[in-house]
């Protein structure tokens, strides 16, 4: 059984990360079933105290942007990863 304090402690961290990237790109990785992944790139738009937002802009024929929200236990849990883009890594993808 795991300690709850620990948990507790975790989840402040993933919170205070989230909070301070927020407005910068981050990758997404989700888990879809069946050791299926989806990474995805968007940007960390909005962050509140039980759940943050990620905006994604498509690319094709019809430009679409679209929002998903995510809890801080999917993090915890590792159902969502999610890795922090440098600004490196930030100029390059907004230069295409």
């Amino acid at each position: 059984m795991s300690d709850a304090f620990a948990d507790v402690a975790k989840m402040k961290k993933i919170k205070e990360d989230v909070k301070n990237h927020e407005g910068q790109l981050v990758e997404l990785t989700l888990e879809n079933g069946r050791k299926r992944e989806k990474n995805k790139i968007g940007r960390l738009i909005e962050v509140y105290p039980s759940l943050f937002i990620v905006e994604y802009n498509d690319i094709g024929i019809m430009a679409n942007s679209y929002v998903e929200s995510y809890t801080y236990s999917d993090i915890l849990t590792e159902k969502t990863l999610i890795r922090y883009l440098s600004a490196e890594e930030q100029a390059e993808l907004e230069a295409k």
